[in-house]
């Protein structure tokens, strides 16, 4: 795969964003931001419409992946880094002149599915925002988180058809922390997160096909899953438009 010039990832002292980094350092040149900073890390507040946008000039492809991973927060700690952030963001790729953003959206868009008939859950379902999950010993819902990641697509989906972006809209499963492997992720999460397990090698390949790949059209939505066996998460789209071909799959013995 050959690809862009430029990279700029938001969010690259996060769990994805680090590990996204490290994949691509010394394979293109790579301007990382995050809210928190660091070794070679610009320190950006993204909520806030700022001279940080000078560094989307000359850059080729944008990752987002920054704002409040915490699901079950509620709209005032979300509104800010999920959505302001958000906006900016792609405002910033489209002054600048960015061929490219991989946006990263959420399963949360889709959790509205869980409890519904099993039918594949493919990118041309009515999106369902909201989960009702068990995290840190008590029931959560997703349903602001969720909406906030639809927001984001729908918004791509703006830029590509408005301001001349390529946009790609990343339904992103569950990637632990750290390892990252089945056998030390959460039993609590049940089944519904097991079956969209992301491992860190199926990540950082979907990333790189993101990046690389050439797209029939501005803007597309892709599942992003592992290939677990028996998960209702359709890859068709990712397999056939974007080449991804994942090599992991939550139930293999390990």
């Amino acid at each position: 795969m050959t690809l862009p010039e430029s990279v700029l990832i938001t969010g690259a002292s996060g769990n994805l964003g680090a590990k996204l980094a490290a994949h691509l350092r010394n394979r293109t040149r790579l301007v990382l931001l995050d809210r928190s900073g660091g070794d070679g890390v610009h320190a950006t507040d993204l909520s806030s419409w700022g001279a940080w946008t000078r560094h989307f000039d000359g850059v080729a492809a944008v990752v987002h992946l920054a704002g409040n991973p915490v699901a079950y927060h509620d709209w005032p700690d979300l509104v800010g880094p999920n959505v302001d952030g958000m906006l900016n963001v792609y405002e910033a790729a489209a002054v600048q002149g960015v061929r490219r953003v991989v946006f990263a959206s959420s399963n949360h868009v889709m959790g509205g599915y869980q409890d519904g008939p099993p039918v594949p859950i493919s990118e041309t379902l009515p999106p369902k925002p909201g989960l009702k999950y068990t995290a840190d010993g008590a029931d959560r819902f997703s349903g602001a988180y969720a909406a906030t990641k639809l927001l984001g697509e729908r918004v791509g989906r703006q830029f590509a058809a408005v301001r001349g972006l390529e946009v790609i809209a990343v339904r992103i499963g569950w990637v632990w922390r750290g390892a990252n492997v089945p056998g030390e992720l959460p039993a609590e999460r049940g089944e519904w997160f097991r079956q969209m397990w992301l491992s860190d090698r199926d990540f950082l390949h979907l990333m790189d096909c993101c990046l690389c790949a050439p797209l029939p059209e501005p803007f597309r939505i892709v599942n992003g899953m592992s290939a677990n066996s028996g998960t209702r998460w359709d890859l068709t789209v990712a397999r056939t438009v974007l080449g991804y071909s994942p090599q992991d799959d939550v139930n293999a013995p390990r």
